[in-house]
């Protein structure tokens, strides 16, 4: 398949598509303990044909109320309770860089996102070194970068690389985990907001949703990142943001609050007049290794990718 840049992305799914309907995100709102959640009909003078819907109609809502089923952790079964649609997303490039492996297992269990996201229509090229994944991001291929954190980064060009991949555009899902395991994503965030990571809190526990708990302990708040899922697995080994600066706060909002009273799910939406991508900070990786099966973390790290891809953006 020829290669197709994000800005090509964009004008072809804005000239293929005569009339559009999407559901608006509210991700930039500042997020207040009285605040209420309100889904938002975004339209214009065209919409898209029901195939090719990016978001399913349950989207920005977690607390789904009589589901064709539910799971054992409680959260509805059924793939039109996921953000996105099935196969909405062709076009769409993921970088997956994982840095940090330690055995043939994470080989293996890389393979059930990589599955799950071709589901969605993502193409998806996974690298495992950082002058691999440098290269590929010069590419101009790739509208999402997955960046799995290790212990060091080897390269010195690599920070300035992926600062240019998101200034550019480029959508950023950081994975860190506990401390060593959070250069990658911290240096990163260090440079970009003043924020560095550090922790290693045994979790184990499972967040619940709750209207406005984004900053209460084991709790997350609305996002459409949450769509469908009303229980989520935090992670074991826990790493969490330390903020320099109130600003950085701010900016950088926490949706999701661990067991330990600490932001373990951060997003950062750029302003419309902004040329940066998304970002989204996860601080317990092993949600990708050893959990995929547990509370809600395969819905949460789809519906994750979606909101990432700004598709809803694309088509305005």
């Amino acid at each position: 398949m020829v290669a197709i840049t994000r800005a090509t992305l964009a004008r072809q799914l804005s000239s293929s598509i005569t009339t559009r309907t999407v559901v608006s995100s509210g991700v930039r709102k500042k997020y207040t303990k009285n605040k209420k959640k309100t889904v938002k009909q975004r339209t214009s003078s065209s919409t898209i044909s029901p195939p090719l819907q990016p978001y399913n109609e349950i989207a920005g809502k977690s607390n789904v109320i009589a589901a064709n089923g539910y799971d054992r952790y409680g959260n509805p079964t059924g793939r039109e309770y996921d953000l996105g649609r099935d196969g909405a997303f062709m076009g769409f490039h993921i970088l997956i860089a994982q840095f940090y492996f330690d055995s043939p297992f994470n080989d293996a269990a890389m393979q059930l996102p990589i599955d799950e996201l071709k589901s969605k229509g993502f193409q998806v090229t996974h690298v495992k070194t950082e002058d691999a994944c440098i290269t590929e991001l010069a590419s101009n291929h790739y509208q999402i970068a997955w960046i799995i954190s290790t212990s060091q980064i080897r390269n010195s060009k690599f920070i300035s690389a992926l600062t240019a991949f998101h200034s550019a555009g480029g959508a950023i899902f950081l994975f860190a985990d506990n401390t060593p395991y959070v250069c990658h994503a911290s240096e990163f965030l260090r440079k970009k907001f003043g924020i560095t990571l550090e922790g290693n809190y045994y979790g184990g526990k499972i967040m619940t949703y709750k209207e406005n708990g984004h900053q209460q302990i084991g709790n997350f708040g609305e996002h459409e990142i949450f769509t469908g899922i009303t229980n989520l697995f935090e992670g074991i080994t826990i790493c969490h943001p330390v903020y320099s600066t109130p600003a950085s706060r701010e900016v950088f909002v926490t949706i999701a609050t661990a067991s330990d009273d600490n932001s373990s799910i951060a997003v950062y939406d750029p302003p419309p007049t902004s040329t940066e991508g998304r970002l989204c900070l996860d601080c317990g990786f092993t949600k990708l290794y050893v959990n995929w099966d547990s509370a809600g973390t395969a819905r949460y790290i789809l519906n994750a990718s979606c909101w990432l891809s700004g598709i809803e953006k694309r088509l305005m």
